[in-house]
Order: structure tokens, then sequence, then C-alpha cells
């Protein structure tokens, strides 16, 4: 009974992240559109009667895109969508490279082969796959490998650095992702593959090059989804 008990709220907790994702991740496209400009105010009332959430999420989903910087929360005032820009993107990944970069040295003697064993055979699993749903596990899958490298670094002040960071990122990707792109999503996953490949024969100096490749790789796609979604929006 107990054990049925535990796993409807592990069940119940994973919705309501998911369901926090999918409004960040909504709100973060209209604010990089353009359609919610520096200086709209974002009300409570209003997100949650749209998303049809309570107040509550929608707290949590404002403290998050403060902490990302897009949006300032004043006392009593609620919170104002702030510019982001395409050199606040550029910073935003070459933070997390350094980060994951630094992880990486720290977490290859660490990491359980069981892990990387797992991490393998599921990015075979998505290999050569098509279309939305596969997409969403790709990027799901990406955010599990990344924070697994992370979380081994076996250093809790740069694993909340990066937590801090990642959620923005895999938000634009998934934004930025279409039908037309699939072929740069599933690059991004051989790439995964091969740096998990490089980290099962505990070669931390190959992983770290892969990875930092991987990360500059997906900068220069995102700038571009950036400025081809700003500019299609600006054509409406």
């Amino acid at each position: 009974m107990q054990n049925q008990v535990a796993g409807n709220q592990c069940t119940a907790d994973i919705a309501r992240e998911q369901t926090k994702r999918r409004i960040y991740t909504a709100i973060l496209g209209e604010i990089v559109s353009g359609t919610l400009a520096p200086g709209h105010r974002l009300k409570g009332d209003h997100l949650a009667h749209t998303y049809k959430v309570s107040r509550t999420p929608i707290r949590e989903i404002l403290i998050a895109l403060e902490k990302d910087g897009l949006v300032e929360r004043i006392r009593n005032r609620g919170a104002t969508v702030i510019s982001f820009t395409p050199d606040d993107l550029e910073e935003l990944y070459d933070i997390r490279s350094s980060l994951e970069c630094l992880a990486v040295r720290r977490a290859v003697p660490h990491m359980p082969l069981n892990g990387l064993l797992e991490l393998e055979q599921r990015l075979v699993a998505v290999a050569g796959r098509h279309g939305p749903r596969w997409t969403q596990r790709r990027a799901e899958l990406d955010l599990d490998l990344h924070r697994f490298i992370v979380s081994h670094s076996r250093n809790r002040r740069l694993v909340k650095y990066h937590e801090n960071i990642i959620l923005l990122p895999q938000s634009l990707r998934l934004v930025g992702y279409r039908e037309d792109e699939d072929k740069f999503v599933r690059d991004s996953a051989q790439e995964h593959l091969m740096i998990v490949r490089a980290l099962l024969r505990r070669d931390s100096q190959l992983a770290e090059r892969l990875l930092a490749e991987h990360i500059e790789t997906g900068k220069r796609k995102m700038l571009e989804l950036f400025y081809k979604r700003r500019e299609t929006c600006e054509k409406l």
C-alpha cells in the first residue's frame, strides 16, 4: 500500500514538473519571438487562466524566468519582460561550456559503468527515428546526459550553477525545433553517442573535446534558430 502511494506521488510530481516545463517553454517562445516585448507585464491570474493551472506553478515559473534573466519581478507589481538578445544566448552557452568541460574532467573517474551503458542503449534506440515524438525524446535524453556528467563531478556548487542555466537552452531548442530541422536533432544525438563512448573508454581528453565541440555546434544552431524565429514573427 505504501509503495503504491509513493508511486502515485512520484507520478504526480513528474506530471507537475512536465506541466511547468511546458508553460515555461511556451512563455519563453513568446519572449524570444518578440510577442511578449520588453516591458510587457506578466500577470499571474491571467497566466493561470490561460494555461489552466493554479497560481502556485505560475509563481514558480516566473521565479525560474527571473533566474534566467528573462523577466524582472518587482514586489506588488508582478513580473515584467526584459530584453533577451543573441548576445545573452551566446554568453549562456559559453558559461555552460565552461561548467560542463570542468565537470567532465572531474567526473570521468566517478561515472558508474551501468549508467553510461544505459545512456548508450537509449541513444542507440532513438537513432534513425523521425518525427516530433522522437525529437522530444532526444531532447529529454540530451538533458539526462548533460545532468549525468555534471552530477558526477562531486562538486555541489558546480551542479547548482549548472542546474540554474540548463533549462533555458534546452527550452530554447524545443521552441526552435521544426520538422525541417530534424537532421540537426539526429546529428546532435550522434554527437551524444560519441561522447558517451569516449566516457566508457575513460578517455577524459576526448570526451572533453567532443563535449566542447557539441556545445559550440548547439550554440551556432540556436543563434540561427533565434534569428529565424524572430524574422518569421516580424513578417506576420
